[in-house]
């Protein structure tokens, strides 16, 4: 059987969800957007065409995909159309109608990995790999028209299994061929399949709509050495990133300045009250110093600090220096703010204050 079809474009009430590229997390084929944008495609459309050129990669995020695809209610069509090696043949046995191109080739092997440890960690790894190989020679038992223990003697043996398109229909793994324009380059290798058609994928746009949105993209600065869609795509999700952290950037750093704000704001009323205790100013004149304060911080302390002390004034304060300034220390910077005692410990000590002040914010105190 024959099919005539090769578009990699969402066509008139159907879209194509395209495999292309290793599989796993970071990679082109991500099992969490693949799903995602599955479960999407299914709210829309009402055909929906998976189109894979993928060398495998990661098995639990090709099992995920898998599962996905085999579960599905949707009206799926597969096709591969260059390579769908490893656990991306896998995911195109999933049980939906399936169809390759003529240079197509489907490769079946063991699980291979690697980890470190002791023997003991090593053994359970093997194990684990082992059972992986059983539940994927089940997955595709009833594909291959064979008995799952059959499909794990012949094709998890440790050794590469190649089949091309027209052994698979004979194999009835696949339900056909699809034609493609013929082209002077005859791809033969797998390697020189998987670029042939990763190429046609980069140089033969989905359509003029895309093409224009495309150039339109390019336009802007930013994005002009980019070379396809795919380099547009890595582009914006890179500005997403920084965007991200230029945002929590700038709340740590409001925070930071709400905070010397309100320290700003104890401070000065921890040394109007001193002035006020003094007999410097009275309680009335308060308000009118604090806006002085406020506007010219420096200036305001310099005329209170140069006027008298009254007499009688707080006289406890200047008792015993020594042991005022040693009762600070031991002391957090909360505990300090908690009694009110700020600003004496930067009047009467302020090498420990701007110590404990460097403590609590992570940053030198500036006057």
């Amino acid at each position: 059987m024959t099919v005539k079809y090769f578009n990699i474009i969402p066509g008139e009430g159907s879209a194509t969800l395209l495999l292309y590229g290793d599989i796993g997390d970071g990679y082109k084929v991500e099992s969490g957007r693949i799903v995602s944008e599955l479960i999407a495609l299914q709210s829309q459309y009402g055909k929906i065409d998976v189109r894979i050129n993928s060398r495998g990669g990661d098995v639990f995020s090709g099992m995920a995909i898998y599962n996905a695809l085999r579960q599905s209610k949707s009206d799926i069509t597969i096709y591969i159309d260059g390579v769908a090696a490893s656990i991306a043949a896998i995911i195109a046995l999933c049980g939906k109608p399936l169809y390759m191109s003529p240079y197509a080739k489907l490769m079946l092997h063991s699980v291979s990995g690697g980890t470190w440890g002791n023997a003991s960690v090593l053994r359970q790894t093997a194990d684990q790999m082992e059972q992986l190989q059983k539940d994927l020679a089940n997955m595709i038992a009833g594909r291959c028209g064979m008995k799952a223990k059959d499909v794990l003697a012949k094709y998890f043996d440790e050794k590469d299994h190649w089949i091309d398109a027209k052994e698979a229909v004979e194999m009835k793994l696949c339900d056909g061929i699809y034609d493609m324009a013929t082209t002077e380059e005859q791809p033969k290798t797998a390697e020189e399949i998987y670029n042939f058609f990763n190429n046609r994928l980069v140089f033969e746009p989905q359509n003029s709509q895309e093409m224009a949105l495309i150039d339109d993209i390019k336009a802007i600065p930013s994005f002009s050495d980019k070379e396809d869609a795919s380099a547009i795509v890595a582009h914006i999700k890179a500005l997403e990133n920084k965007a991200a952290k230029v945002d929590a950037l700038q709340q740590a750093n409001d925070a930071y300045k709400t905070q010397i704000a309100n320290l700003q704001a104890k401070e000065v009323d921890a040394f109007l009250n001193t002035a006020v205790s003094e007999g410097k100013i009275t309680k009335e004149q308060v308000p009118t110093m604090k806006k002085l304060m406020i506007s010219d911080r420096a200036t305001a302390e310099e005329l209170i600090n140069s006027m008298k002390v009254q007499a009688g004034a707080r006289a406890v304060d200047f008792i015993d220096q020594g042991g005022a300034k040693n009762a600070f220390e031991g002391k957090t910077w909360d505990q300090l703010d908690k009694e009110n005692r700020l600003a004496d410990l930067k009047a009467q000590n302020k090498q420990l204050f701007c110590s404990l002040y460097k403590d609590k914010f992570g940053v030198d105190y500036k006057e």
